[in-house]
């Protein structure tokens, strides 16, 4: 199930590539114009592979390490051109070369190591510290090779000749810096194969090994020389052979699913129950799902689809009548609620008229239960076996002034205050009514401002109080209302017969005002004087 058909093309490929690269290096060996072929050709296999590798690997840690693994090879490769072509007879320049060698072959391991530890690691838990001592190990290491020249501890140089012809002696840093690279090879290869035998099935588990058994064999044969008894040199260095084993075993981990990759798609494809087609650019079908029956013809029920992809397009049928059932279920629901919403806004318009009406009988009957000591007394003056005289309409007139005047001062009263002229306009037009009666009357008002509610009608209720009990011998009156900060002042200046006051109001305990009375009397003439403030109790 692995090895589709396009997976077993990419290995025929690769290892038909990589089985070219042999013989033509023996082909074209010692030719003037193919003297760097081996490198460059593996430089371009490599090369390839890393562009593939961007595309397919999906897990960003193993792609940055693979990525990082084909950049170390490409430099190997070049470092190899530069040594044995370009530089070649250069002593100073091809010795420097072979110490940076050292370089790709010190990092190679340690990347290939990281990559096998990362393998089914999660991505949310990091690597131990501990690791990172490698890192340092094999700097230090390459460091050392590449400062030879100072110590002689990784390659000595009896002859007096800083060169690699063949008499030069391996120090202890050379037998050092070689333990390190292959040990981390058998580490990295040991943890592989390791998780290669628990996560992948058992008759897939050959291709994980098969590259390492490849370099393994070539590393005994190599010294043999075997080659050389039939062509006149390797059929491949070690250079390409170690680039051959290393993308070989990360390719296998790849295509056993060890190494996460965007693969095996064109299976998937196939077995897709949608009607689609991949076709190239000319149109032709590459890759069809079971349920295609090309060409596609489109109905009354299905539209055909077609979008551009990378070399070519895809086409697929849509089957309209389920969004057509769709689409009439959201017509029924959008309905509904339209229905519904419609409904809740009248049902709220309704609920809000009765809530509405319910506070206006609230306050009209408020206003009915306040103003009715003054209905009564209008009752008894019409329903008087006397009759109704103009002396009786003037009375009923100021009462009717107060119900007015009282009445709107309740709607008014809503948002806690009452301003100074809502009480001058007040006492003014009672006043006008109380003339009718005969009594010589005038109003003023200093001030503005607003008040407490409460206050200012107490003020009025003082007033119209006042007026009531001396109106039968009432001649002359006159009110002056001041507003000074939070106090109100009412001054009320009256001629009667006979008065009398209640020093007592209908006030609640914590009214949220101070009231206080001041009257002077001489004969006939009264000055009473209201002071309201706000704050404290009544009094």
């Amino acid at each position: 199930m692995l090895l589709t058909r396009a997976v077993k093309r990419n290995i025929t490929l690769f290892v038909a590539a990589f089985l070219l690269l042999g013989v033509l290096h023996v082909l074209l060996y010692a030719k003037d114009f193919a003297i760097s072929f081996s490198q460059l050709f593996g430089s371009a296999l490599t090369l390839l592979w890393g562009v593939t590798v961007c595309k397919r690997i999906t897990d960003g840690r193993l792609r940055s390490l693979m990525l990082g693994i084909a950049a170390l090879l490409l430099l190997q490769f070049l470092l190899q051109l530069l040594r044995y072509d370009v530089f070649d007879g250069a002593v100073a320049a091809s010795r420097y070369l072979w110490y940076a060698y050292y370089i790709p072959m010190t990092a190679l391991p340690l990347l290939l190591f990281y990559l096998a530890v990362y393998i089914h690691r999660p991505l949310d838990l990091p690597l131990p510290r501990r690791y990172m001592l490698l890192v340092v190990v094999g700097a230090l290491l390459v460091l050392g090779v590449l400062t030879n020249d100072l110590h002689f501890w990784f390659k000595s140089f009896p002859s007096g000749i800083l060169d690699a012809n063949g008499l030069e002696k391996s120090g202890p840093l050379h037998y050092i810096i070689t333990a390190f690279i292959y040990g981390l090879y058998v580490l990295a290869f040991a943890v592989i194969l390791k998780k290669n035998r628990r996560f992948v099935a058992r008759k897939y588990r050959w291709i994980a090994a098969f590259p390492l058994l490849v370099g393994l064999a070539y590393v005994l044969l190599y010294p043999l020389e075997l080659p050389l008894r039939f062509f006149p040199t390797h059929i491949w260095n070690i250079g390409e052979m170690q680039g051959f084993c290393i993308i070989a075993g990360l390719e296998a981990c790849v295509q056993t699913g060890m190494i996460p990759a965007n693969r095996g798609y064109e299976m998937l494809f196939s077995a897709a129950n949608l009607p689609a087609a991949i076709l190239d650019r000319k149109g032709v079908p590459v890759y069809r799902t079971a349920a295609a029956e090309l060409p596609f013809v489109e109905s009354e029920n299905t539209r055909l689809v077609s979008h551009p992809i990378h070399g070519g397009s895809i086409e697929y049928l849509v089957d309209m009548e389920r969004v057509q059932e769709l689409n009439r279920q959201i017509e029924d629901a959008t309905q509904q609620i339209e229905t519904r919403n419609a409904y809740i806004a009248e049902e709220t318009r309704i609920k809000q008229e009765q809530s509405e009406l319910e506070t206006k009988n609230r306050l009209y009957e408020r206003v009915s239960a306040i103003v009715k000591p003054q209905l009564e007394q209008i009752d008894e003056i019409l329903n008087a076996p006397k009759g109704c005289g103009s002396k009786e309409l003037a009375r009923i007139a100021v009462l009717k002034a107060y119900i007015k005047r009282r009445s709107n001062m309740e709607l008014l009263a809503a948002d806690g205050e009452l301003t100074v002229l809502e009480l001058a306009a007040a006492v003014t037009e009672s006043l006008d009514y109380v003339r009718l009666c005969g009594v010589n009357t005038a109003a003023s008002a200093v001030g503005t401002g607003s008040f407490p509610a409460d206050m200012v009608i107490a003020a009025y209720e003082q007033i119209e109080e006042i007026t009531e009990e001396s109106l039968d011998t009432l001649s002359d009156m006159i009110v002056a209302i001041r507003s000074d900060k939070q106090r109100l002042i009412v001054r009320m200046m009256l001629k009667a017969e006979s008065f009398s006051y209640k020093t007592t109001g209908p006030f609640q305990k914590d009214a949220g005002f101070v009231r206080t009375v001041t009257i002077n009397k001489e004969n006939e003439d009264m000055i009473i004087v209201l002071t309201f403030t706000e704050g404290g109790g009544r009094t």
